[in-house]
């Protein structure tokens, strides 16, 4: 993989208890690196192999520990706000500013925060078995190797990002996939589009995630 300098955060470390590998509920002690898109990997950069994406123990965690900040780990600080601060709020939050909105007369009800997206399993038909393929949708959170499987209709809202759901959040992925021929080679070529979309869309993890179905759904010639 390459990144530009720029995009990168170099020589991070964990001591465990933070990371894991995708998959996995091992804990990742060691070097990191982190993208400009959120993507965690280990090595202390790119050139530092194996690059095995990694991902957060508990989602909601966003402090990770780094050699290079010179902040004390066995000592750290509290961090208090007083009542002229207010805590810093991420830019993915729906959050209504009441007092703001009754001050301009602004009607408060801003409708329902936008949603998650909705897991499906699809389930090919019969004309798709006559055609030897189908289409599978996905959604990829976008600071995580977290993949979703979703319906056309869902993964259209993404898409074209509907507010209604939360497209700021979540990458769509359209994948042909193969049903019919012979196993061996419905396998092998689902696994090389998994492996294509990846690299080429840099969706690390996503091969992994169909953990090793590459011949789901498949049937023999008919």
């Amino acid at each position: 993989m390459y990144y530009p300098k720029s995009q990168i955060q170099e020589n991070l470390h964990t001591n465990g208890g933070e990371l894991k590998p995708f998959n996995s509920e091992k804990e990742y002690k060691g070097f990191y690196f982190k993208t400009s898109n959120g993507e965690i990997f280990s090595g202390k950069n790119p050139e530092d192999k194996p690059n095995i994406p990694l991902e957060m123990v508990s989602p909601s965690s966003n402090e990770l520990s780094s050699p290079s900040s010179g902040i004390n780990f066995s000592n750290k600080k509290v961090i208090k706000f007083t009542s002229n601060e207010s805590e810093p709020i991420a830019n993915n939050y729906y959050v209504v500013n009441d007092a703001y909105y009754k001050s301009k007369s602004i009607p408060q009800n801003r409708g329902e925060a936008p949603r998650k997206p909705i897991q499906s399993k699809p389930i090919p038909t019969e004309e798709d078995y006559q055609k030897g393929t189908f289409k599978r949708f996905f959604v990829k959170k976008s600071n995580q190797n977290l993949f979703i499987e979703v319906n056309e209709d869902e993964y259209e809202l993404f898409k074209i990002k509907n507010p209604k759901v939360q497209c700021n959040l979540y990458v769509p992925i359209e994948l042909p996939w193969n049903l019919t021929g012979d196993r061996t080679e419905v396998f092998n070529k689902n696994k090389s589009l998994s492996h294509l979309y990846e690299t080429r869309d840099k969706l690390y993890g996503f091969s992994l995630s169909f953990k090793n179905k590459f011949d789901k759904y498949w049937v023999g010639r008919i």
